[in-house]
């Protein structure tokens, strides 16, 4: 019974991922973390518990309403919709031993079985999968339109334009964040592969977070493009589409399968700028690709982002059509906390490759799939203090470059005490983050770093950053040479911005 006991401590009507949203799955996993210690289940099951009532959750409502278990017994909604889930929807039925809980649930089993039946009839439910897919399940699913194939959304897909979102079944509306890309309800998805579009690679499923670092990194026709983490491809070829498949992308992979679905996927879609290097990422060196301008890292995360879309697994005709976890283990405490760590230590490593081994790179865009900020704000942070970094001139991306409509930005809390040169608000605002669920898709982060084109001509000329700068005369003081450094010009322009605020 702890089970049920520990699931009740989420699902009362005063929780807020219950009363806004039953696919708000984040908020749920938080406040499972939050309370871990007073737990005597396993979190694991608790979160899956709670996940399945409250997709259920209009179903059950009828029935305990129908039935008025709660007006002829001594139990709380709590305790009585979790119980009352697994009677009629889980496999195993109630796991727990005879007990008074239990026995209130089993007193009514003949009503609860016939208002369910009821209720199914009502709704027009012909099997639990049904009414998840089409009724309940908010999740979505995204399509690309792949501009390196001569292609438009096909007329011939059986949907009606909609500018409403998320878009109700039989409807597709075009996203506004990002150019080519549209969105169906999930239960359309094997339709959609189905299609010679699709097979064609005409289209492309891409989860929308998973297009940001692309449209953040903006490569030009004809630039060379490193993707330093590539498999399965998506992030890869929606590079080469950017670019009008001109240029060069090469595409990292260390591991020799998922270099073979990255080949796959390049190989459908038409990429043929890119170039894929079954090897690791970090020994690239700038003898190699001396014209390197931009890099896009992507490393192995948590995974905590990800779910999977109710209905249909993410593999595809064995093409991996979504991200996908990239690091299990396990999720629980002082594990969690270090298995954090040690991603987190990873993912720095290879961005601070990307950022100090390429002398003519300006942009460098780092993302992951995780809700984690030890993944996220505090990997940016570490590099932006790292001072190798930030003397070659690298700083975070301004709001105005990184997808600037976007509602949810980084954790500024997490850049506190960095005053300069740029401020904890300013550095958050060029990060985006997108919650699992609730923002039509997967759980994503992304932050990019710029340099003025400047540098690069600065160093070939044997100038840094800190040396002097002729800036010419100045007739308010006797035509006298001014010699300022970068970081008096920085100071003064920062102080001045105080004043005027």
């Amino acid at each position: 019974m702890n089970l049920y006991l520990d699931a009740a401590k989420f699902i009362s009507p005063k929780t807020s991922f219950v009363k806004s949203s039953a696919s708000n799955f984040s908020d749920l996993q938080s406040a499972i973390q939050k309370l871990l210690p007073s737990l005597k289940s396993d979190p694991k099951r608790i979160y899956a518990l709670l996940k399945s009532t409250i997709r259920y959750k209009e179903l059950l409502d009828d029935v305990l309403k129908q039935a008025g278990l709660l007006q002829y017994e001594k139990i709380s909604y709590s305790i009585a919709i979790v119980l009352v889930h697994d009677f009629l929807i889980s496999k195993t039925g109630i796991t727990a031993g005879k007990g008074p809980l239990k026995d209130a649930i089993l007193r009514h089993k003949t009503r609860l079985k016939g208002e369910f039946t009821k209720v199914q009839i009502k709704r027009g439910i012909k099997d639990l999968g049904e009414f998840n897919a089409s009724s309940n399940d908010r999740t979505i699913r995204w399509i690309r339109v792949n501009k390196i194939a001569p292609s438009t959304l096909p007329a011939s897909l059986p949907f009606t334009e909609t500018s409403e979102f998320p878009p109700p079944r039989g409807t597709i509306c075009a996203d506004p964040f990002i150019p080519h890309l549209y969105a169906v309800a999930n239960l359309h998805t094997r339709q959609l592969i189905s299609t010679p579009s699709y097979q064609r690679g005409e289209l492309i499923l891409q989860d929308r977070a998973s297009c940001f670092p692309a449209i953040i990194l903006s490569p030009m026709s004809g630039e060379t493009v490193i993707d330093a983490c590539a498999a399965p491809g998506n992030k890869t070829t929606h590079l080469a589409a950017i670019m009008g498949n001109i240029g060069k992308v090469i595409a990292y992979e260390l591991n020799p399968d998922r270099a073979k679905i990255l080949q796959r996927m390049v190989k459908r879609a038409g990429a043929s700028i890119v170039r894929v290097e079954n090897r690791d990422f970090t020994g690239a060196v700038p003898a190699e690709w001396e014209d390197v301008t931009k890099v896009m890292c992507d490393p192995s995360c948590s995974g905590s982002g990800i779910f999977r879309k109710e209905g249909f697994a993410i593999t595809v005709s064995g093409d991996e059509t979504e991200e996908q976890e990239k690091d299990g283990g396990d999720s629980s405490g002082d594990a969690l906390a270090k298995r954090l760590l040690n991603l987190s230590i990873f993912q720095t490593q290879i961005m601070k490759h990307a950022l100090t081994r390429f002398p003519k790179a300006t942009r460098v865009v780092y993302s992951t799939c995780s809700i984690h900020a030890e993944e996220n704000e505090d990997v940016v942070r570490k590099l932006l203090t790292d001072p190798e970094i930030a003397k070659l001139g690298w700083q975070a991306m301004g709001r105005e470059n990184v997808i600037p409509t976007w509602h949810r930005r980084g954790w500024r809390e997490r850049f506190q005490g960095m005053e300069w040169p740029q401020t904890p608000e300013e550095i958050a605002e060029g990060c985006v983050r997108a919650e699992p669920i609730v923002d039509g898709g997967i759980g994503f982060f992304v932050a990019g770093f710029e340099r003025d084109c400047a540098y690069t001509r600065k160093r070939a000329a044997g100038l840094d950053d800190d040396s002097e700068e002729w800036n010419g005369f100045d007739d308010a003081v006797d035509s006298r040479p001014v010699i300022e450094t970068a970081l008096k010009r920085r100071n003064k322009k920062r102080k001045k911005n105080k004043k005027s605020a």
